[in-house]
């Protein structure tokens, strides 16, 4: 039991594929700006199954340089499509506003831009139930580089290992560890539970309710 009586003090969450569905921004997004910049066409299931890991697992091929014109021309893209075609996840918005308002501190750590997030959140609603916000560049180092949990935890006043991270991809089971937080993964998003189960999960989470569950000991 943690100091503020409940079971983890505080609850972080990836957003893309764990809070929110952005497939749909983020195939069109991608889409756009490879054909903006006039490289061959990637099927929409690629993009897709990477969501949240670095470009240089689609383009291996292409330099460094490259990549940050298709990064660059994906935000343009994305601003404009972001809020349209990104919804929540059944049954999350319901979670957010029992933790919040049990007073279960809250905080997103995410591979997206802050701005991005910010967006997205206060379109759907829900961006006063996060106490912090940590984007890709908020941080000199990405996950699973654990910085960015790390500096949630600090903002919140909750200790690393108090916290539960929950995300849906190995990369946030990664970032979790480094860390030093517990780690849940959920059903819904990239990459499943049984490949999240392969590297060590505390929690899974078949729906968003039993994150819930896991904070309450009532």
């Amino acid at each position: 039991m943690c100091p503020n009586g409940f079971t983890y003090g505080a609850a972080l969450f990836d957003l893309d594929g764990t809070l929110v569905d952005s497939r749909a921004a983020i195939v069109a997004s991608t889409e756009a700006a490879i054909g903006e910049l006039g490289w061959k066409a990637v099927p929409r299931e690629v993009i897709v199954a990477h969501i949240g890991y670095k470009l240089e697992a689609v383009f291996p091929e292409r330099s460094f340089e490259e990549r940050r014109l298709l990064l660059d021309a994906i935000g343009r893209h994305y601003t404009a499509l972001c809020e349209a075609g990104t919804t929540l996840f059944p049954g999350i918005l319901e979670l957010v506003t029992e933790l919040s308002g049990r007073g279960v501190p809250m905080g997103i750590v995410t591979s997206k831009r802050r701005g991005h997030t910010e967006q997205i959140l206060a379109a759907l609603g829900v961006r006063g139930h996060f106490g912090v916000v940590i984007g890709c560049d908020d941080v000199a180092r990405m996950k699973p580089d654990p910085e960015g949990i790390l500096e949630a935890a600090r903002t919140l006043g909750v200790a690393p290992e108090h916290c539960l991270y929950i995300g849906d991809t190995r990369v946030d089971v990664q970032t979790a560890r480094a860390a030093g937080a517990r780690v849940a993964g959920v059903a819904w998003g990239t990459d499943g539970l049984p490949a999240l189960r392969e590297h060590g999960l505390d929690h899974e989470i078949p729906l968003p309710r039993d994150i819930g569950e896991l904070f309450f000991s009532d």
